[in-house]
């Protein structure tokens, strides 16, 4: 993963929020990077049944390579774009309109610059303009180039809230089951899932497969099977997380676990796809799980969680709470900022 750089306002908040990006760095070329939130809907095409009245809540970080959207509920969707940028043509602008109603005049603001947001198969799906000191968030209809929604959004610097989903399939287990050997549960009816979130295997070759009783978990990477943390007398496996913190161009995978009936001991580790390795923190968290997620800066954290929801070990949700540490790479290597 790039390097990422979190634009800092060194005014007051009430100024940081009036001035999300300064000018100079949009001249500059330089990303918007940071949190932010909905303020007011701008455009929405009226083929939409949906319209963003006041009151309505997202939150979206943005860096370098990735768009992270997150809802009032925590739920998260993240893609990873290449972002290009660009003096915005008013007639351009204008023209990128399906439906000639409610198109927002911009002749008024006299800075004007277009970051336009691609995704991996090289759909431009969103675009961020700078017009002045606001800036808008555009939903692009993919493949079209046309808007199906703008929102202005403001500088965030609260808690975005954090919840992911574990959420068990019958996807390709039978696939993994023919290559795991010599495993044995303990248990007479132990039906494996396959736990991979969407964007892990929207963005990498990992797929994450759990027991549904005895929570022993795994990770198939390239037709071999890694054993992922302990779940003997816990939920095991709880969240996951991609990035690529040692820059060689090959994202690691990021995990929390925990186990224990009695005194419950949550840990992080990660998987090192270079050297074929699973590398455990120094840490452990008592009586209570944790959560590795994406954070504002582009890079990582580790929070304290709590799973709620919770349906079985392969069917519930996890609900961050304090934060931790920060993961870091110093001199090649990944460690805890406790």
């Amino acid at each position: 993963m790039i390097a990422l750089a979190v634009m800092l306002c060194t005014a007051s908040a009430a100024a940081c929020a009036a001035n999300p990006v300064s000018k100079d760095a949009a001249a500059d070329g330089d990303v918007p990077n940071g949190n932010y939130v909905f303020e007011k809907q701008i455009y929405m095409n009226p083929l939409s049944s949906f319209i963003a009245f006041d009151g309505y809540q997202e939150y979206y970080t943005i860096t370098n390579d990735m768009l992270v959207l997150t809802d009032e509920a925590g739920s998260r969707q993240r893609i990873e774009v290449a972002i290009e940028q660009a003096e915005l043509n008013e007639k351009e602008f204008q023209n990128s309109f399906e439906i000639n109603i409610g198109v927002p005049d911009i002749a008024s603001f006299r800075e004007r610059y277009l970051y336009t947001l691609t995704d991996a198969s090289g759909s431009e799906v969103y675009r961020i303009y700078q017009l002045d000191d606001e800036l808008w968030l555009a939903r692009m209809n993919r493949g079209s180039k046309m808007h199906w929604s703008i929102y202005k959004i403001t500088r965030f610097d609260g808690d975005i809230p954090l919840k992911a989903v574990i959420s068990g399939t019958q996807d390709a287990t039978v696939h993994f089951l023919s290559l795991q050997k010599g495993f044995q549960s303990g248990y007479d009816d132990d039906t494996c899932y396959n736990i991979t979130p969407d964007d892990i295997k929207d963005n990498s070759d990992y797929s994450i497969f759990k027991y549904g009783t005895s929570c022993a978990s795994f990770l198939l990477y390239e037709d071999k099977v890694y054993p992922l943390g302990i779940g003997f007398g816990g939920p095991g496996l709880t969240s996951m997380a991609l990035a690529d913190l040692n820059g060689d161009g090959k994202p690691e995978l990021y995990f929390t676990f925990s186990f224990g009936s009695g005194l419950r001991r949550s840990h992080a580790a990660y998987f090192d796809p270079a050297t074929k390795q699973i590398v455990a923190f120094d840490y452990v968290h008592i009586n209570e799980d944790m959560m590795i997620s994406e954070n504002g800066n582009g890079g990582l954290s580790l929070y304290s969680a709590s799973i709620i929801n919770m349906v079985s070990f392969v069917y519930f949700e996890i609900e961050k709470k304090e934060k931790i540490a920060d993961v870091v790479c110093k001199n090649g290597r990944i460690s805890l900022d406790l």
